[in-house]
């Protein structure tokens, strides 16, 4: 489903929401998505109910009986929204239906199970199942045979009952903003909230928004509600006619439902998936797929992390360098320039801090001293990081913060706070990010992950800037930041009765506005010297492939991205090659694309092409990653009026991980990360969804979080794991593979293909 841009300007109609949407379309097209999960949830609710109440029914007054009684309790005590909610965001939102069929799946089949308990009770001491247990027939056979039979017709009105009230209980879920797969917010450009959104349509996301819209745009509540309405009223009036069907016509019904009607229906639905995944278009796509070679692909990962270009670090030669090879790759495959002054590169200004010598710490507390890469490294907060400092080490941490004033840009909690002469230790970014804006003589951030102890990143070369007190100025306070690990710290705070583990759980329970600030028995020195650059030269690399002329397509685009860069080269002399990230993004962004032309694939819509340098400061700001769709587009005149992008795919770790799954991470899009899934099966590689957390604080905040803003559906792709390796010294081009090189191209070359002609996937 398409999503088009917010026009803050345009006058709506009745039947379309904020977006431009028709709503009654919407609804139309989501009656199947959401039909099918209540199916499937009440299909589980009936299944686990049926099963357990058949055999508590049977084994009444036994431990088994007592257990599945006393459970159904426990989870009765529950209120049943909360409940459904908080095991959704558990097990993770972004898995589509899964996490809601299990949830609404476990919070419901309590009622079930009671009801078969009871009406199996009712049945055993009838004479016809004394008289099978009589014969000798065994348990199984007995409920299989005699008294499954006698519960259809009551299963069938509970089943449309359960319809019901799952179909009530997405509503309201939907109403929360939970709804499947989490959706993605669209920045309006107004103050309000963000539209939250799902690009597969769905009933429940449709109310996500009522709250803040219903009253300028009440259709957007009446369309979907009323859906649910006659849906529940439906399946009730019918599960009650069938109920009544039954048990006028009786057995003859029954006889519909044995092992070999059942039996039948299983192969026809096995049938039915066999044929569509292996007859018409997309079988004719996975032959062309299936010519994506992870040797071509593993060369491309060789060239670009060739030694001579510095693992294409920021600040060196190696950048130009990689850009004129990929460049050249690009119209070796015969893609046509997307770049400024019909080249294939786009020039970027950046800026950074370089290091010049390794960054020095030490403790005075007499122990071996801490270990560059190990123990500790420079940290990449937003000002930069110079200097020496050699003070007391002081802990700070605070609860959530308000902030007051134009701009929300004072926090009053933080208007004393002033230790000019000590090292401040934080746990955390969050709480660094505060820390940095009042005086201080250093900043140690205990790093929750230690991994990033051993990479290098990207130094910012922003002056410092009194923003915790809103006034704008600058401080001309540098200040040197290390990232410590957690053994580091708690020497640290060694005879303070304190340890990171312990300060972390007290963090989680301070109140708005609560600070812990306490002086341990220890005195630190830091050193951290580098250089600013301000204007250095790095490039965007694009290319299109055309979509075809005359099917009415090739105005929508395609977006295929892949950084290329890396941040610039660390003091300590270790060669960083980043043959995983993320030279093998780039590696088989290029083998898909000849994939594609080699194959004699002719897209409809249009391909553009990136590879992007997302590395250091752009204005003052960091840059993001991937670049904004619409900010690449104005690299060629007339690109940005001609093409509305349609999705775009980001490529990063795909030559090594830890495990065999390719990880996809949906950013709120579901529908491709549902193609995705598709395609990698049918390529037969095993997937994972990423765990993407989303913020339901932005669905209920008094204004838009503008730069949060999605303006089409985005996905990454990556092995999972990949990130283990990720700017430290061990990734170099032996640890790629060329089977997970290929499996990644092949799972993408087919969702690519399917993209670029299918309107329906």
């Amino acid at each position: 489903m398409e999503v088009p841009p917010f026009n803050p300007g345009a006058k709506y109609p009745w039947g379309t929401d904020v977006m431009g949407r028709d709503i009654m379309s919407l609804v139309l097209a989501g009656a199947q998505q959401t039909l099918m999960l209540a199916t499937l949830v009440m299909l589980t609710r009936v299944l686990i109910g049926a099963v357990l109440g058949a055999l508590a029914g049977w084994f009444a007054g036994t431990w088994f009986d007592r257990t599945v009684l006393s459970l159904a309790e426990i989870i009765a005590a529950f209120p049943t929204l909360l409940l459904a909610m908080i095991l959704i965001l558990a097990i993770g939102i972004r898995q589509g239906m899964q996490p809601f069929i299990i949830a609404l799946g476990f919070v419901g089949w309590g009622e079930v199970m009671q009801f078969v308990r009871g009406e199996v009770m009712a049945l055993r001491p009838k004479p016809f199942i004394e008289s099978a247990v009589a014969v000798g027939l065994r348990t199984p056979g007995i409920l299989r045979n005699h008294v499954l039979p006698n519960l259809v017709s009551p299963l069938i009105s509970i089943a449309s009952l359960e319809m019901g009230a799952v179909l009530m209980l997405l509503g309201e879920l939907g109403f929360i903003g939970i709804f499947i797969g989490g959706g993605a917010f669209a920045e309006l450009q107004i103050d309000m909230p963000p539209y939250h959104y799902s690009d597969v349509p769905e009933w429940g996301a449709l109310l996500s928004n009522v709250r803040v819209y219903a009253r300028a745009y009440p259709w957007t509540a009446i369309y979907p509600t009323l859906a649910f309405f006659i849906s529940i009223l439906s399946f009730n009036l019918f599960g009650e006619g069938v109920r009544r069907l039954v048990e006028n016509v009786g057995v003859g019904i029954n006889r519909l439902f044995n092992r070999y009607t059942m039996g039948f229906a299983a192969l026809a639905i096995v049938a039915v998936i066999w044929a569509r995944s292996n007859t018409g278009s997309v079988a004719f796509y996975r032959q062309q797929a299936e010519q994506f070679s992870g040797q071509n692909a593993l060369a491309y990962v060789q060239a670009l992390s060739d030694p001579a270009l510095d693992g294409r670090a920021l600040g060196t030669d190696g950048i130009k360098t990689a850009a004129d090879y990929i460049a050249a790759q690009f119209e070796a495959l015969g893609l046509q320039p997307a770049g400024e002054k019909n080249t294939f590169t786009f020039r970027r200004k950046r800026g950074f801090e370089q290091l010049t010598a390794v960054p020095q710490f030490s403790i005075d507390d007499g122990g071996s001293p801490p270990v560059y890469h190990q123990n500790y490294t420079a940290y990449p907060g937003q000002n930069r990081n110079l200097g020496e400092a050699t003070g007391t080490v002081r802990f700070i941490t605070t609860g959530p913060l308000r902030a007051v004033g134009f701009g929300r840009g004072s926090i009053p909690a933080l208007k004393d706070i002033a230790h000019p002469d000590d090292i401040l230790m934080v746990l955390s970014p969050r709480d660094a990010f505060y820390m940095e804006r009042v005086p201080r003589a250093g900043l140690l951030v205990i790093a929750d992950d230690e991994t990033v102890l051993q990479q290098n990143h990207t130094l910012s070369n922003r002056d410092p800037v009194d923003s915790a007190f809103g006034t704008g100025r600058k401080t001309g306070q540098d200040a040197p930041v290390l990232w410590i690990d957690t053994a580091t710290a708690n020497r640290l705070l060694a005879g303070t009765g304190q340890t990171v583990e312990n300060l972390r759980l007290y963090s989680q329970r301070l109140l708005d506005d609560q600070l812990v600030d306490f002086e341990t028995p220890h005195t630190a020195t830091i050193s951290v010297q580098g250089e600013l650059v301000d204007r250095f030269e790095s490039y965007h690399v694009l290319g299109y492939l055309p979509g075809t002329e005359g099917q009415g397509m090739d105005g929508e685009m395609i977006m295929v991205l892949a950084q290329y860069d890396a941040p610039p080269l660390d003091p300590d002399g270790q060669p960083r090659l980043n043959a995983n990230n993320n030279a093998s993004g780039v590696a088989v962004m290029l083998e898909a694309i000849r994939t594609m032309q080699e194959s004699g694939y002719q897209p409809y819509r249009t391909f553009m092409f990136v590879a992007y340098s997302s590395e250091g400061l752009e204005g003052g700001e960091v840059v993001s990653a991937p670049p904004d769709p619409q900010k690449l587009l104005q690299a060629k005149i007339g690109f940005g009026n001609n093409f509305s992008v349609k999705a775009v795919v980001d490529l990063r770790g795909l030559g090594a991980g830890d495990s065999n799954r390719l990880a996809i991470s949906t950013g709120g899009s579901q529908r491709l990360g549902e193609l995705l899934e598709k395609s990698a099966r049918q390529m037969g590689v095993k997937t994972v969804r990423a765990d993407e957390p989303v913020d339901f604080t932005r669905v209920f905040a008094e204004r838009s979080a503008r730069e949060s803003g999605q303006e089409a559906p985005q996905i990454m792709l990556h092995w999972e794991g990949w990130e283990k390796t990720a700017l430290t010294p061990a990734d170099t081009p032996d640890k790629i593979s060329v089977d997970t090189l290929q499996k990644s191209g092949r799972a993408l070359a087919l969702s690519l293909m399917i993209l670029g002609r299918e309107t329906e996937y």
